[in-house]
């Protein structure tokens, strides 16, 4: 038999009655959010709205990549620029027929079936064309059909672009006006955004003269960039008085010299606000802040891993198979060795001795690995490089999550075959 006391049946038994103390809107608290202003980007926000100032004389706008480190706000200033430029076109009556802008992620449609098919739906929701089953031919010709029956021009947001399984696509798309499969006076503009600072370098030549990408770097936030951009949040996401300003200041610090990421820096917050709640406190606390530092820091690494640059990936897939093998560290000569062993193995053209030299800087900026000095036979020493995450074999599972590293899963570094 059970009590009476082990019997539920009904939902505020298991739900409670109390709304949150805490947060009233922790939406605004999402990766996806793009908030009405944006904060710390007035520079970046401005630099990149010139590549649309030829629509003002009937012209049409370049193509841009927009580079930097994950959480520098390349895609919520893009997201946030295309608004408004829309607004804009709107209000003023510049152009003689509708933009519309569309947003791919190349992590999730990273074939060019897929993000033509994805380009079809976007440019027109109601088609009853099958995701898959025709030629390329097919679907590029359905594109073209769908654009002019929409009486549109584009801009495409390519997220996460060094995903793009081929080079074809872009090359294509680039020469859609030329080849007149677009009404006259129509174009479509490609916004590419990337985490790898190097992406446009490695390109076809034939596709970097044909898209003539225009590059955008935007650099990791501060510490006083971060704290008004969480001050900001703050207002919209909790209720008045549930967190002080020292939590918000610690927050801003830790975030800023740690990874200068600002989706880091509000998850840093939001969790300190779930801890505080399911502890029973009114307050987001400055402690509260450490006790989730840790896992929300242990998970930015799981989070950071899919979205990076490919190149890098090998790179630090090189060094977690070199100090994964009962070493503690390893070195810059050992790295790029590996490097080129697992490129050689999935197939990939190796690139500059640079890329692995600037892959490893960005680890080290990121925090993922680190610098060490270590004492070498009698009055000498160097600098090897030393992990510095949670779970060694975690991340190299992740790393194979990329199904461009699958192959690499067995490959052994050089010193230890």
């Amino acid at each position: 038999m059970h009590s009476g006391e082990d019997i539920v049946n009904n939902f505020s038994e298991i739900f409670g009655e109390e709304q949150s103390i805490i947060l009233k809107n922790s939406q605004v608290l999402s990766p996806d959010y793009v908030p009405s202003q944006l904060i710390g980007r007035k520079k970046e926000i401005t630099e990149l709205a010139r590549i649309f100032k030829p629509l003002d004389s009937k012209g049409y706008p370049s193509n841009a990549l927009v580079l930097g480190y994950p959480g520098s706000g390349k895609t919520v200033v893009t997201k946030f620029l295309l608004q408004k430029l829309i607004e804009r076109l709107e209000s003023k009556k510049i152009m003689d027929h509708t933009l519309k802008w569309i947003y791919i992620s190349c992590k999730i449609q990273h074939t060019e079936n897929s993000i033509l098919y994805e380009m079809i739906k976007q440019v027109d929701p109601k088609t009853k064309v099958p995701m898959k089953g025709f030629s390329l031919d097919y679907y590029y010709s359905v594109l073209w059909k769908v654009i002019k029956e929409n009486n549109v021009s584009l801009v495409v947001v390519l997220d996460e672009i060094d995903y793009l399984k081929k080079d074809d696509f872009l090359y294509n798309i680039s020469r859609a006006g030329e080849s007149k499969f677009l009404n006259t006076g129509h174009f479509i503009s490609t916004i590419g955004i990337s985490n790898d600072l190097h992406y446009g370098e490695n390109l076809d030549p034939r596709v970097k003269s044909s898209m003539n990408f225009k590059d955008f770097i935007f650099p990791l936030y501060d510490t006083y960039q971060i704290r008004m951009i969480l001050c900001d949040r703050v207002k919209l996401a909790f209720n008045e008085g549930s967190i002080i300003e020292e939590t918000i200041n610690l927050c801003a610090a830790i975030s800023a010299k740690s990874h200068g990421d600002a989706r880091k820096a509000i998850e840093l917050l939001r969790a300190s606000a779930i801890y505080a709640e399911e502890n029973g406190f009114s307050q987001v606390l400055p402690e509260h802040i450490d006790k989730v530092f840790d896992t929300v820091d242990a998970d930015r690494f799981e989070k950071l891993v899919p979205g990076m640059a490919f190149h890098k990936k090998i790179v630090l897939l090189a060094i977690l198979k070199l100090i994964n093998h009962n070493k503690k560290t390893t070195t810059a000569t050992e790295i790029k060795d590996t490097y080129t062993q697992i490129s050689k193995v999935i197939g990939e053209n190796c690139r500059a001795r640079t890329t692995v030299a600037n892959s490893i800087a960005e680890l080290i900026m990121i925090g993922m690995i680190k610098e060490v000095a270590l004492r070498k036979g009698q009055g000498a020493s160097g600098r090897e490089i030393e992990l510095d995450i949670p779970s060694k074999e975690r991340l190299e599972e992740l790393l194979y999550q990329d199904y461009r590293l699958e192959d690499a899963r067995n490959v052994k570094p050089a010193p230890f075959m």
